[in-house]
């Protein structure tokens, strides 16, 4: 029989298990994503009643990686739970909402609330007809959210058009995603641009181009800069890039095509200095001067001369006689190039998955989308 003492003294060994995810509370209803590593599947919470979407990150399809896998894990937790614990400080009904999330020794699983409309390639191409002002009213919303985000020092640093969900058919549902995707983790590691980065901000494109350069100098593997180099982004992101950012979104969103397209970053960096921040699109030619004003001074290549999402959120720049006159469905026009586009962001995991997984391991600059067209 074990005495007081001998139990003080000796004892017995806690094992933690680790977290794992109750699936057995999801009514799952389809999938709604799969790129080769991740999912997002629309489900039923059966505890509470909600319509929620699960994304899951699975390690174990990583393999064989050009890197030790727990390289990967521990930097994509560590933003998980920075990104989750900045998001539950905030307040506001336009921010996506993040119930619950379970970090598991092979996979991470995040649930959040269901945008039931998609995103907004979904939700532009489910409109029977599309003006041009409800595509102001959108920016102005995205603006509005990005002046609450930018007042408390949360910055997107991410924003592409996956990451502005809608709430119903209405334009003022607009909510907005924050970045949870492990594709930043996998471009600070390997020093491959992903094959989409049409919202990337000039200064963010150099930056890349500077840790090219940094990671080609060493002369290493994947695997030793992995091991070697500490886990930190490869830029600091600013309020200035996400207004950038929506300046692509804006211009996606009125013309179908992105404003800069190119197969590389170093490509895409002298188009954009070419441009002289001239935008040439027949669509643009119909749109009233405030609207145009307001593209051309969002995608400033200068970070200082482009608006505050606090002065971008005014409607002054679309209200006008023109714009409220402007009743042409313009999804009749733009709808070819809106799929393409859709196309290249919904391919851009299984690109990045196959980029990864699938070639040799030397740091190198392999950005090439092979995805331009006329």
């Amino acid at each position: 029989m074990l005495t007081l003492p001998d139990v003080l003294t000796n004892p017995t060994p806690v094992s933690l298990a680790a977290p794992v995810f109750d699936e057995e509370k999801l009514l799952v209803y389809r999938e709604l994503y799969y790129d080769g590593f991740s999912s997002i599947i629309a489900a039923r919470d059966l505890t509470s009643g909600a319509a929620v979407a699960v994304k899951k990150v699975e390690y174990a399809f990583m393999k064989p990686a050009p890197f030790p896998i727990r390289c990967l894990q521990r930097s994509f937790s560590k933003k998980v739970r920075q990104q989750v614990a900045k998001i539950r400080e905030l307040s506001h009904n336009s921010v996506l909402k993040i119930i619950e999330f379970v970090v598991e020794p092979e996979r991470i699983v995040i649930v959040t609330e269901m945008c039931m409309f998609g995103d907004l390639f979904n939700w532009m191409l489910q409109q029977p007809q599309l003006r041009v002002r409800d595509i102001c009213l959108i920016i102005q919303y995205v603006q509005q959210v990005l002046s609450y985000l930018h007042s408390r020092n949360f910055i997107h640093g991410n924003l592409t058009p996956t990451h502005i969900l809608f709430q119903a058919m209405s334009p003022q549902s607009v909510t907005i995603m924050p970045d949870l995707s492990i594709r930043k983790e996998l471009v600070n590691l390997t020093a491959k641009a992903p094959p989409v980065f049409d919202c990337w901000a000039p200064e963010k494109l150099e930056d890349f181009i500077s840790l090219i350069a940094e990671r080609n100098s060493l002369g290493k593997t994947i695997a030793e800069v992995a091991e070697e180099q500490p886990i930190h982004p490869y830029f600091e992101p600013t309020k200035s890039m996400d207004i950038w950012s929506v300046g692509c979104i804006m211009y996606i969103a009125l013309t179908g095509k992105p404003p800069f397209v190119a197969n590389s970053v170093t490509d895409m960096v002298n188009l954009i200095e070419a441009s002289e921040e001239k935008l040439k699109n027949p669509m643009l030619n119909r749109l009233s001067p405030l609207i145009q004003k307001q593209l051309n001074d969002t995608l400033a290549i200068n970070p200082d001369d482009r608006p505050t999402a606090e002065k971008s959120s005014d409607c002054h720049w679309f209200d006008d006689d023109i714009t409220r006159a402007d009743n042409r469905n313009i999804l009749l026009t733009i709808e070819y190039d809106l799929l393409y586009t859709c196309r290249r962001y919904r391919t851009q995991g299984r690109r990045i998955f196959d980029s990864v997984f699938n070639e040799s391991s030397t740091v190198n600059d392999t950005t090439s989308t092979n995805l331009v067209r006329d």
